[in-house]
């Protein structure tokens, strides 16, 4: 009984299954070994083991890294597997958590202190990063004009928005952080000035902020007087703590009306007793860390990061 649930499982596993997966299947240590011993199964990689009547591909090369290590397709590999134009599965390239790097043959390994980011899927049985991820990674590892090409197929297949790119240049920001620099110059390249709506650049900043391990913040939302007429309306808030967020977007406050009625508003909140942040696109991109540090100050938080 555990051989035949064993054997569905390689046939949805490219053929591969882990000494793990057998043993939970119910089959035994001595049956692994008598298998492994009369060339039923290949050893395909550390604990993992093809059936040979499968012939390897490179589908299950690819699994089986994945399941050796507990790491993820990446890079190259990962587009591969995602459709984006321009990529073809070749070198198996998986990202792996720091401290978890054991050499394989063919095998490139990237370790990363960020797993919980990836926003993983499965493409062909195979786990890989997402594809914002994807295409952060892929900064590290490709020519500037390649980067931008990647950048052009996946907007225009549908696969990701310029907020989805923004967000994971964002979430990812770190000093020293791999392809963070190269993809955010690629993106100003390829994208205008305020390349994505206002209110959806407010979401993007409340994932920022509550992916940093802060409260989620209120959108949009109306700060009245004590008498109970309207004071203002501010783009994000932590009311309990009297802390509004302002988004300063070239398009929608570099003009005459706003340059005069903008100051005034921040006037009036500051003597109603609030604390007002006023940040920019730039802030977003290239200061995501000290955006939310500020925030969290402002609200008298525990520092994020």
């Amino acid at each position: 009984m555990g051989e035949e649930r064993v054997f569905r499982r390689m046939r949805r596993q490219h053929g591969v299954v882990t000494r793990a997966q057998a043993l939970a299947d119910g089959m035994t240590e001595r049956q692994i070994t008598y298998r492994l011993a009369k060339g039923v199964w290949a050893r395909e990689a550390q604990g993992v083991y093809r059936h040979v009547s499968v012939s390897p591909t490179a589908l299950s090369k690819l699994l089986a890294a994945c399941l050796a290590h507990g790491g993820l397709a990446s890079h190259r590999s990962a587009a591969a597997l995602l459709g984006i134009d321009g990529y073809r599965l070749g070198p198996v390239e998986l990202t792996v958590p720091r401290g978890r790097l054991r050499s394989m043959k063919g095998v490139i390994l990237h370790q990363s202190t960020q797993m919980g980011r990836t926003r993983s899927v499965e493409r062909q049985g195979v786990p890989c990063t997402g594809v914002a991820r994807t295409v952060l990674d892929l900064a590290s590892v490709v020519p500037r004009r390649r980067l931008i090409g990647t950048i052009d197929a996946v907007l225009r297949d549908g696969m990701a928005r310029p907020s989805d790119l923004y967000s994971v240049l964002a979430s990812h920001a770190r000093r020293g952080r791999n392809g963070s620099t190269a993809l955010s110059e690629a993106l100003a390249e390829r994208l205008a000035d305020d390349p994505v709506p206002l209110s959806e650049w407010s979401r993007m900043v409340e994932d920022l902020l509550v992916a940093a391990g802060l409260p989620r913040p209120r959108l949009e939302y109306r700060i009245l007087r004590p008498d109970g007429r309207f004071l203002a309306q501010v783009d994000l808030a932590y009311p309990d703590h009297r802390v509004a967020v302002e988004l300063d977007s070239v398009r929608h406050h570099l003009n005459h009306e706003s340059f005069m009625s903008d100051p005034r508003r921040r006037n009036a909140l500051t003597v109603a007793g609030w604390t007002v942040l006023n940040f920019t696109w730039d802030d977003y991109v290239n200061q995501s860390a000290t955006l939310c540090r500020q925030v969290a100050a402002a609200c008298r938080l525990p520092t994020p990061y």
